[in-house]
């Protein structure tokens, strides 16, 4: 493939590629090769990969780079992983930020071509290439995900991020979305697109909420269920207060905080507003009714979780 490229030729490429990837029976780990025109380092020599990348190698023109790290807001604290590094630059944009970057590649010529970049950088020290199966890579430690894959490896990796990316991590896509996983962000740009995504907590299931006591605007306790469904971070549901049983709306999730706001019909349509964080098995936050003074509640999960996909 040549420069003169555009995003969505190359997009169209890439399905025809992974088609016949895997007529050729290749393997799942979601690399990509090399194509001539690419302004980086190139490798001196040729070395056969363990097995086969998932898809060509498509370098991520330098703007969209720049964009993706920014919408991820990657610093110095964070620990970035790029799956399906290729020659580097996203781990070497990070790095220059101040961050811990792993790439991660099945292609030990694109490992080789993105450490050779990392040293001209001279951010040896906080870039790191492994040559690896991303499907057996493991992301616990990882505070920001970075991709470029088809769509179908896309939805294939979607349950190891969920599995084990912290609620709150931004994943972020140049080009591919996440099939039915709405992004919580695009950008487009210049014919391409980037997606955003934050690991959304569990909180399906059924809750029930002990709302007052200590430190609240009352010193009565009163406990409350709270049912909930989940679709990614779509939420909907219901809360049961003194017997009677109040629709969810203007339900938010984002990573591990959750809001929603209940109206009383029988108390002349006063609205309580719900906010808090999901930690596993509990629910913790304020509640205020109306324009009132916020009282804590305390939330625990009475059922298994039903999963968030």
């Amino acid at each position: 493939m040549t420069g003169s490229l555009t995003p969505r030729s190359v997009g169209s490429l890439l399905a025809v590629a992974a088609s016949l990837c895997l007529t050729a029976g290749c393997g799942a780990g979601g690399e990509r090769k090399a194509v001539k025109g690419d302004t980086m380092a190139a490798p001196s020599r040729d070395t056969t990969a363990a097995r086969h990348p998932d898809v060509i190698y498509v370098p991520t023109p330098r703007h969209i780079v720049e964009r993706m790290i920014a919408l991820a807001d990657v610093d110095s604290n964070d620990v970035l992983f790029d799956l399906g590094s290729g020659d580097g630059r996203i781990v070497v944009e990070a790095a220059k930020r101040g961050a811990r970057a792993i790439g991660i590649d099945i292609d030990p010529v694109r490992v080789a071509e993105g450490k050779r970049n990392a040293q001209e950088a001279g951010v040896t020290s906080r870039a790191e290439f492994r040559q690896d199966d991303l499907f057996a890579t493991d992301l616990r430690s990882a505070t920001a995900v970075t991709l470029y894959l088809l769509p179908t490896l896309n939805v294939k990796l979607r349950p190891k991020l969920f599995d084990e990316l912290r609620p709150g991590t931004p994943v972020v896509s140049h080009n591919f979305p996440m099939s039915d996983w709405i992004p919580d962000s695009t950008l487009n740009l210049r014919g391409s697109s980037v997606f955003l995504w934050y690991i959304p907590a569990n909180v399906s299931g059924v809750w029930t909420l002990e709302v007052g006591g200590e430190g609240g605007a009352t010193t009565e306790t009163a406990t409350d269920t709270l049912r909930l469904d989940q679709h990614f971070q779509q939420v909907s549901g219901t809360l049961t207060s003194g017997g009677r049983s109040h629709p969810l709306s203007r339900t938010r999730l984002r990573g591990p905080a959750l809001s929603f706001v209940v109206r009383d019909s029988s108390r002349g349509g006063v609205t309580r507003q719900y906010q808090g964080e999901i930690d596993g098995p509990a629910f913790t936050g304020t509640v205020a009714r109306g324009r009132g003074r916020a009282t804590p509640f305390r939330g625990s999960r009475l059922s298994p979780a039903g999963g968030i996909r």
